[in-house]
């Protein structure tokens, strides 16, 4: 009786061993994986310098006191080139195009490209991917409107075709939301003020599309 009982404990003994040997050995290799994955995406994401191009698409709100009167909103699309220096720090150059109808009945649209660059600060929190930022930006703004025959004017006055770069500034908030270590859904939007004879011209712009970025 007493080796049978013996015999029953240490099988009982060498299960338990076996069982407590493979989940041990599981933990650690699931912990390994892990770490070495977490490791593999803070390197990827940490890497300095580090460059994007973002492709967005969105609208224009033309403001009083100026563009509002003659024009309504209209569509915008952006090119978004940028340099990470550090991990708060980057320098952006955006390129864009904006349209927008005009309130005077027959007449074509207004349009401005814009070409402008800066420094962009990017506020970080160690337990998000995603993160905010802010810029700013100084450059050029081109604007265009074919001419047309005024349809208020009784006499058949065609206004002249409009043709003009001005400087600008610019300034707004972002956020590159997370989606792959090399794709970002971008989101921006821009107060814009373009300086003029007379004083200035503003208009508001907001987008979203994609940000590609590599070392």
């Amino acid at each position: 009786m007493k080796i049978l009982l013996t015999a029953v404990l240490l099988i009982c003994f060498g299960i338990t061993e076996n069982l407590y040997s493979q989940n041990n050995g599981t933990n650690t290799t699931t912990t390994t994986t892990t770490t070495t994955r977490t490791t593999t995406v803070k390197t990827i994401r940490k890497s300095f310098p580090r460059y994007s191009v973002g492709i967005t698409g969105g609208a224009i709100f033309p403001l009083p006191k100026v563009l509002n009167q003659t024009f309504k909103p209209g569509g915008n699309f952006a090119l978004d080139l940028g340099i990470r220096i550090n991990k708060e720090v980057g320098i952006f150059a955006n390129g864009s195009y904006s349209f927008m109808a005009s309130k005077i009945t027959s007449a074509p649209v207004g349009s401005y490209f814009e070409f402008s660059g800066g420094p962009r600060y990017y506020f970080l929190n160690p337990k998000l991917k995603s993160q905010l930022f802010l810029e700013a930006g100084v450059g050029g703004y081109i604007f265009k409107q074919n001419s047309f025959v005024d349809p208020n004017d009784t006499t058949g006055t065609t206004v002249e075709q409009i043709n003009n770069t001005k400087a600008g500034i610019n300034g707004g908030i972002g956020a590159d939301l997370f989606l792959s270590n090399a794709v970002d859904i971008l989101i921006k939007t821009k107060y814009h003020v373009v300086f003029t004879p007379n004083g200035s011209s503003s208009f508001i712009t907001v987008g979203a599309g994609l940000e590609f970025s590599f070392k």
